[in-house]
């Protein structure tokens, strides 16, 4: 890891501004839902926070590596930066492909400050914004070179995540999959990335109005699959938690302009989990899922009765 920043991993917490305030040190650095309440920075203090999900327009707000990538070509590091070395402490609570990007750029931030950079490197970043910004959606062709060596850069994460492990993840394996993806990334950098096949398995349980319900057994490659075939909105079965007889489940939309009211989806399920947003169903305007210390005991055909009563009224308003 790096001997000049620090990083606490802290899986599936999250905490207010005020408390990353109140319960850190100077010159630390929040990625990626660890705290709510959208992008911030205090001058004072050097605490920032990089988020693309709470209290923001998705769409218009680019993924926390890429708000890293810019912070960095902007001169961030200028205000941690000691007799030429910049040090600090650096927060999460998970280590999907954005965090963990984000993570290895402030590590790596020499070879990016000013002019400098990596063709390679320019185009995971890319790839991550576009897919990260959009849980997906973005359309594009998936048979290029650079999806393939995307996936094997973080297979470690997503083979954690398929077997439904990461959902209860503690730090030591969190932190175990951080550095087994960041060494990847250090081969990528130095253009000797290996490639894996896309894995788009899938089996679609329901077909609903504006909607499909999706196994995801591929992973994230199905999601891709499905929205390059012409998926609007999903609910998805992320992994199975058998022995807690839980699963965990996303559900979002290609944009805001597709009638599938997903901020109304996270009340519904909350409520018939006895939850709310704050520990329960949350996310943005586009995408979230089910709560991510518990995973939800919800049986799927519940949640689409759910799912399909609020779409129909919410498709019944807009008419």
């Amino acid at each position: 890891m790096s001997s000049v920043f620090k990083i606490h991993t802290m899986p599936r917490h999250s905490m207010s501004w005020e408390e990353f305030l109140a319960t850190t040190p100077r010159n630390s650095i929040a990625l990626d839902g660890i705290v709510l309440g959208g992008p911030r920075f205090d001058p004072k203090t050097n605490h920032v926070n990089f988020d693309h999900h709470d209290s923001v327009i998705r769409e218009a707000t680019m993924c926390t590596a890429m708000q890293v990538y810019m912070a960095i070509k902007g001169g961030l590091m200028e205000a941690y930066r000691t007799n030429g070395s910049a040090s600090g402490h650096i927060y999460i609570n998970d280590d999907d492909q954005d965090t963990t990007l984000a993570v290895w750029l402030l590590l790596k931030y020499k070879l990016f400050e000013n002019t400098q950079g990596n063709p390679i490197v320019n185009r995971i970043i890319e790839l991550t914004n576009r897919w990260d910004v959009t849980g997906g959606a973005y359309p594009m062709n998936l048979d290029e070179d650079l999806h393939r060596q995307y996936n094997w850069i973080f297979e470690p994460y997503t083979v954690l995540r398929k077997s439904g492990a990461l959902a209860v993840a503690n730090e030591e394996v969190m932190q175990s999959n951080l550095e087994a993806v960041m060494s990847r990334l250090d081969k990528a950098l130095m253009g000797n990335a290996e490639e894996i096949p896309l894995d788009t398995r899938h089996d679609i349980i329901h077909r609903g109005e504006h909607y499909l319900i999706v196994d995801e057994i591929g992973g994230n490659d199905a999601r891709g699959h499905l929205f390059s075939q012409g998926m609007k909105a999903f609910v998805s079965i992320v992994a199975k938690r058998p022995a807690e007889k839980k699963m965990v489940v996303s559900i979002g939309r290609r944009s805001q302009y597709i009638p599938f009211p997903v901020p109304d989806l996270y009340d519904d399920l909350n409520r018939a989990e006895g939850l709310t947003q704050k520990n329960g169903w949350s996310g943005s305007t586009i995408v979230g899922g089910s709560p991510r210390k518990t995973g939800t005991s919800l049986p799927i055909e519940q949640i689409k009765e759910i799912v399909d009563a609020r779409v129909a009224s919410h498709v019944k308003e807009l008419t």
